[in-house]
Formats: C-alpha cells, structure tokens, sequence
C-alpha cells in the first residue's frame, strides 16, 4: 500500500504544480487583460487537462480494491497519438517553465498525425506523464 501511495503522491504533484503555476501566470498578468487572451486561454486548457488527470488519479484511488484484486479494467477507446502527447505537454509545461526547462514537443510523422489508435487513453497518459516526470 505504502508504495501505491507513493506512485499516486507523485502522479498527483506534476499536474497539481502545473494548475499552481499557471494560476501564477494568470494572477501575474496585468488587470486589464483580456479572458480571451492567448497566455490566460492556455493556461485555463492546461489547468482543465490538469483538473481532469487528478480527477481520474483520485478515481483510480477510489477503485482500489479493483487495483488489488486484478480486476482493473482497461477502456479501449479511439484515440489519435498527437491529442495524447498535447495533453501531456499542457500538463508539464508550467512545471518545466518554472524549473527553467524547455519543453518540446516533437511533430510526428505526418502518417502518425492522423491515424486513429485504440487504447485506454487514461492509463497511456499516466505511463507517459510517469516518463516525463
């Protein structure tokens, strides 16, 4: 248990420290900036990325027993690589700022832009914000 806790702490602190950071961001900007300004739009994005990723790291928690026991259950689903690798940049992008790091994302090939993949997006979004963490 002690090591699933581990695991859950540190899959919850980098999208928690990048909804904080983008909160600084946005309190940081002037007061007369726009809602609809490009810098406060994404940051409200990676903020909802964020939000969303803890809230199924929570869910999962929730579902423990199921974890346990081996009765987790994987949810295929459609699902376009490039979407995945957005949502993972928007959540560490803050983070890396604040650490002063750049990160990049890649373009894929152009065949693997578009293709259409299945896989349990939450579970492949947790394995590769693991190995970016």
């Amino acid at each position: 248990r002690s090591r699933l806790i581990r695991m859950v702490m540190h899959d919850l602190r980098s999208p928690l420290l990048s909804v904080a950071n983008a909160v600084a961001i946005v309190l940081d900007m002037m007061p007369e900036t726009r809602v609809d300004d490009s810098i406060v739009v994404e940051c409200l994005r990676a903020m909802a990325t964020c939000s969303q990723l803890m809230q199924h790291i929570v869910s999962d928690m929730l579902d423990f027993e199921r974890i346990d026991s081996g009765r987790l259950v994987l949810v295929p689903a459609a699902m376009r690589v490039s979407q995945l690798l957005k949502a993972v940049a928007a959540t560490f992008s803050g983070l890396a700022a604040a650490k002063g790091v750049m990160l990049r994302l890649v373009p894929l090939l152009p065949d693997l832009e578009h293709t259409v993949f299945i896989g349990d997006v939450r579970r492949l979004q947790q394995c590769v914000n693991n190995g970016v963490s």
